[in-house]
């Protein structure tokens, strides 16, 4: 069905629309959509959680579940189900998944635990996502080196998970873009390899650009089919155009709210910069080196 791209900012958090105003927006969300590709070619296990919203949430919610001593099969389908972005039996299947994967692994308790090699290319992971965030905010440089403490690392994923949590329980501001991209397998992937060749440096929408399906499917393992029907509901929902044989662009009605998504996560990553910051302050912390983000 044919789904309203367009998204009314009004609706919108006041601190989203400020960040896609922000000078620096553009340059910010494109280094961000390179880093989260540049940290899925480097981590295998990254580039499988990563596909799409639902492999990421049950990810991350594993790793501060951990970090809470919690981490267990009820809980874990429990609070993956409650944010209405996957099944309760979906999260048990990637569960087994990332077991397979080498993320988890079964623990004494009858529960699990993130393994150590998941534990360091997670804290790798949001330290290089905070990198853009730091371009809009300054006083948050000193953030992706803090997470190098096991405590302050843990202290910002309770942050980030307890402030996505509560937007999850929230209206949707973009159902059409989850629909379109954030649902289907390998969309989150191929939506930030589209905005890095779909626009320019100031992140605004060029004219068309090459984007091969068979690279797409080959590059993300997923089927050519698969690709296509996916980039077939971005087009109906005003997202995308095809302009030619492997040519696309970005739709003008459906961009806004692509910026608004990509503002989205730079705010939410700014607001828990600042929150952690201002904990660390409140505690006179002072942070010491994270063996697991640690080079061997």
């Amino acid at each position: 069905m044919l789904q309203a791209a367009t998204t009314n900012p009004e609706l919108l958090p006041a601190r989203w629309i400020e960040i896609a105003e922000h000078p620096n927006f553009g340059i910010a969300a494109r280094h961000f959509a390179a880093n989260i590709l540049a940290a899925a070619y480097e981590d295998k296990t990254l580039a499988a959680v990563f596909k799409d919203a639902g492999h990421y949430i049950a990810a991350m919610s594993a790793a501060y579940l951990d970090t809470r001593g919690g981490l267990t099969h009820t809980l874990l389908r429990q609070i993956c189900a409650a944010t209405g972005l996957l099944t309760a039996n979906r999260a048990a299947a990637l569960i087994d998944f990332m077991l397979h994967l080498g993320a988890l692994e079964t623990a004494p308790d009858n529960g699990y635990r993130t393994t150590p090699a998941f534990q360091k290319a997670w804290c790798r992971h949001i330290q290089a996502a905070l990198e853009p965030a730091v371009l809009l905010d300054p006083a948050l440089a000193p953030v992706p080196a803090a997470l190098d403490d096991p405590a302050t690392y843990q202290q910002f994923l309770s942050i980030q998970a307890s402030r996505l949590y509560a937007l999850t329980s929230e209206p949707d501001p973009f159902p059409s873009l989850r629909a379109s991209f954030l649902h289907p397998l390998a969309g989150c992937a191929i939506l930030h390899t589209l905005a890095l060749a779909c626009t320019d440096e100031r992140f605004d929408p060029i004219e068309s650009a090459t984007v091969p399906l068979a690279d797409l499917s080959r590059r993300f393992a997923v089927s050519q089919p698969h690709v296509r029907r996916l980039l077939k509901r971005a087009e109906a929902n005003r997202f995308l155009l095809h302009v030619g044989p492997s040519r696309r662009a970005f739709h003008p009605d459906g961009f806004p709210t692509i910026r608004y998504h990509y503002a989205a996560h730079l705010a939410e990553l700014i607001e828990c910069g600042r929150l952690l910051l201002a904990s660390l302050a409140d505690d006179s912390a002072v942070p010491e080196r994270h063996p697991e983000c640690t080079d061997a």
